[in-house]
């Protein structure tokens, strides 16, 4: 298994996943695009669950990065408020940019684990000194996780100030233990 071969597949993979939709991503297509025959791609890959699961890789390492840039481009007299607007902000310009990757990222069951090896690896940001408890910080992912889908996937009604919403949410979880 090629390593730059992976990762050429991989990045025509991501590109049907968002031209075409999570529902249409799989092997003929893939393949298509790339230009082989579709069992030149289990040269690479062991399935398309395995095509997913590197996509998911992909994404969660794509997030957590932009995660981390968002909290290395703030001063460092920022306030709480603004270093969590930061990644609130980070978290729904990638999902807006990346919508079928999030949806693959958030709707196949190996979220967890992938995750967290990610945001470790990629960002030193002291969660703790931003979230005081478990529960402020899985309430501001979990919040920003349900406004981000809903969004995404058009849930809102057109009258609702989705910036609005999103500094709501902001202004809410910076109040934790403030």
């Amino acid at each position: 298994m090629s390593e730059p071969r992976v990762n050429e597949l991989l990045a025509i993979a991501l590109e049907v996943l968002e031209d075409e939709g999570l529902e249409k991503l799989g092997v003929g297509t893939i393949s298509r695009r790339a230009g082989i025959k579709p069992p030149s791609l289990y040269k690479q890959f062991t399935s398309k669950a395995d095509i997913e699961k590197q996509l998911a890789d992909v994404g969660f390492r794509l997030w957590a990065t932009g995660l981390a840039a968002a909290s290395v481009d703030l001063h460092s007299s920022a306030s709480r408020r603004d270093r969590i607007a930061s990644l609130a902000h980070a978290y729904r310009a990638l999902g807006r940019e990346h919508p079928q990757l999030f949806r693959l990222m958030n709707e196949r069951p190996f979220l967890g684990a992938q995750l967290i090896r990610a945001v470790g690896e990629s960002t030193s940001i002291d969660y703790g000194a931003l979230f005081p408890t478990l529960t402020a910080g899985m309430s501001f992912w979990a919040w920003g996780h349900g406004i981000l889908v809903l969004e995404i996937q058009g849930r809102f009604p057109p009258e609702v100030d989705l910036d609005l919403l999103w500094e709501t949410m902001i202004d809410s979880v910076s109040a934790i233990g403030a």
